[in-house]
């Protein structure tokens, strides 16, 4: 059997090795159309910023390496030009046709250049390859550059914004959308924006750029901005010009559609990693989730077709994580917005705790925003903080690969030491607070809720009211709200609010079991 894979990134590689693995006898073949291969592209911004220090770290293995090791040939320079499916053979430019008896396609994803005159300047690049890692770092030491425009705020805008920061360059980063990584919702990003401010990084939302010019950007609003170099970050495409020339099926997003095998509607031809479109478990929709991990457990079930197993590759949860500067954003799940496109009913709260005992000096408060449906499944999460947010959302993803619920995190074992944790970790109290809302034992109201008819009550002590509160508000401090029942009307509604919820929360508890039926918590994101 002869197998041809289209394609030397991430998913090509682990299709190929595994399939060695499985079957010693099979011919495996893979074409590469430019000469770089087994890239992890993953670490393009590291090298960029010198985290990385060389080239070679970033690759995972030479064509030699494949060919002793493995028994598995790789052409370079080989570009696939179409796919004969009745002759099953693919024609490659300037060389000759390989047939296959099943083939591969992990071409990946294509970096977006939105159409925008001027955008392909010689000074204007994307991220996508080493040679063009190293041509940007290159044109930035050569011409002394020092003002750099990222165009895009997902993660490759933030990790590249991160780079040339710590190249000492000054940076803007410009986003059409009114918060950066749309993954998360507005209402989490205020902590990692207020986080990129400090590090001097001008940041630009709800802006858009008109026109590039040799060495200005032309803005919606009229304003013109100097630049010396810009970076293109704007999202990726899936590579899907050989299915389409093939007349294999694509999904409504754009990718290949594929099934629970990677196989496509033809069953000799099977695809794997950012180029094919997944299921979303929570929603039921298709859609692109570009992620290293996802392509490597597919390529690992294509190849195990291949070779007789029925391994299969389901729908996703949607995890993601991405580092902005001190400061760590995770999110699993959908967020408001993909719940609302979706018209699935949902409930939230938020919570802020330390990611470890409150009294170790290194310990670091966390923000967390918990998205759950009327019976407890749980629909999203979104986490911010300088350290514990990593494996909270790691938790939580099990916990939703399983059907959890919030009933579920409340019991949620999670490994205790002060250095570590706490003894209720935010994850059993945010499902905790979750269950309250549940058994109508808590009510919530959102800030962007509020009414003339409801009264905001700060039960911060007087210094931090004096700091800073919400328009409108009451001061009633947590420690002295006992005897000031009796100023309290009962026929109105009050809404509670304070640094981090815990104060309110308490409050909330003391004012409902006093006989004040109108009371609310402020469903107020918190800060880190």
């Amino acid at each position: 059997m002869k197998i041809v894979i289209i394609g030397g990134g991430s998913a090509g590689m682990a299709a190929a090795t595994r399939l060695r693995r499985l079957n010693e006898d099979a011919r495996i073949v893979i074409l590469e159309k430019n000469n770089e291969f087994a890239i992890a592209s993953c670490g393009l911004t590291y090298l960029l910023s010198d985290i990385v220090k060389e080239a070679d770290d970033l690759t995972g293995a030479t064509v030699s390496q494949m060919q002793n090791i493995f028994k598995i040939e790789v052409k370079l320079n080989h570009e696939v030009l179409s796919i004969e499916r009745n002759e099953k053979k693919v024609l490659i430019a300037d060389q000759k046709p390989e047939t296959y008896d099943k083939l591969i396609i992990a071409t990946g994803a294509l970096q977006l250049r939105p159409d925008i005159p001027g955008i392909l300047g010689d000074n204007i690049f994307t991220i996508r390859t080493l040679s063009g890692i190293q041509r940007i770092k290159d044109y930035y030491l050569s011409t002394n550059a020092s003002d750099i425009i990222i165009l895009g705020a997902g993660d490759i805008g933030i990790e590249a914004t991160e780079a040339f920061s710590q190249l000492k360059a000054k940076v803007t980063l410009i986003d059409k959308s009114d918060h950066i990584l749309p993954y998360f919702d507005a209402d989490m990003t205020t902590s990692l924006e207020k986080e990129l401010n400090s590090r001097d990084i001008r940041l630009l939302l709800n802006t858009q750029i008109k026109k590039f010019g040799d060495s200005e950007v032309v803005l919606d609003n009229g304003k013109r901005l100097k630049f010396d170099m810009a970076i293109i970050a704007t999202g990726v495409k899936p590579d899907v010009k050989l299915p389409i020339m093939a007349d294999l099926d694509i999904g409504q997003s754009g990718g290949i559609l594929v099934n629970k095998y990677m196989q496509t509607n033809d069953a000799n031809i099977y695809a794997c990693g950012d180029n094919v479109e997944v299921i979303n478990r929570i929603t039921g929709v298709s859609e692109r989730w570009p992620n290293a991990s996802n392509a490597l457990k597919q390529a690992r079930v294509a190849a195990e077709h291949i070779c007789g197993a029925n391994s299969i590759f389901g729908d996703i949860i949607g995890t993601n994580i991405c580092k902005v500067f001190r400061l760590t954003a995770a999110v699993v799940g959908c967020n408001e917005t993909k719940l609302k496109a979706a018209n699935i009913d949902y409930q939230k709260v938020y919570l802020r705790q330390e990611d470890k005992a409150f009294y170790l000096p290194d310990a670091k408060p966390l923000a967390m925003k918990l998205l759950f449906a009327a019976n407890g499944l749980i629909l999203g999460a979104q986490i911010i903080g300088e350290a514990g947010a990593a494996e909270r959302i790691d938790a939580l993803s099990v916990q939703m690969q399983h059907g959890g619920r919030v009933s579920d995190l409340i019991f949620e074992e999670v490994a205790f030491a002060p250095p570590y944790s706490t003894a209720k970790d935010i994850i059993n109290n945010i499902g905790a607070l979750a269950w309250e809302v549940l058994s109508g034992k808590l009510r919530y109201i959102d800030v962007e809720d509020l009414t003339d008819d409801i009264t905001p009550v700060d039960v911060r002590n007087p210094e931090n009211f004096a700091l800073g509160h919400l328009p409108g508000a009451v001061n009633l401090p947590l420690t002295t709200l006992r005897k000031s029942l009796a100023i309290i009307p009962k026929d109105k509604k009050i809404a509670l609010y304070c640094h981090n919820g815990y104060a309110a929360y308490l409050a909330y508890c003391i004012l409902s079991q006093r006989g004040f039926n109108n009371v609310y918590l402020l469903a107020a994101p918190p800060m880190v």
